[in-house]
């Protein structure tokens, strides 16, 4: 799951993206219980968040978006940020702060 954050809703928020891995019993453990797999990833990108001191603490943050990711190689993301205690994984793949393809400037007029 690729979870995305920022931290307001102007455009010079920071953002932050988190992919986070679920283990398959844990995929089964939520189908049974007719759960969304969002719900775990979420938990587990703010808990990667804290873990990797993305943002300042007591910082809100603002959930973008929340959808399945896939990884053409996922040998390449090295290693995790965080393990959750189930078995969860999840890699920081974009920093609050760093330049990306939908930053831009406030027109100025």
């Amino acid at each position: 799951m690729r979870v995305e954050f920022s931290t307001g809703t102007g455009y010079k928020a920071a953002r932050f993206v988190v992919l986070t891995e679920l283990p398959e019993q844990i995929l089964e453990e939520i189908r049974a219980q007719k759960q969304s797999p969002q719900t775990r990833a979420y938990d587990v990108a703010l808990k990667t968040a804290e873990h990797a001191q993305l943002v300042d603490p007591g910082l809100r943050i603002i959930l973008l978006s929340n959808t399945s990711g896939k990884v053409k190689n996922p040998d390449a993301l090295g290693e995790p940020a965080y393990v959750a205690e189930d078995g969860c994984k999840a890699w920081v793949i974009r920093r609050p702060g760093t330049d990306h393809p939908g930053t831009h400037k406030k027109p100025s007029f």
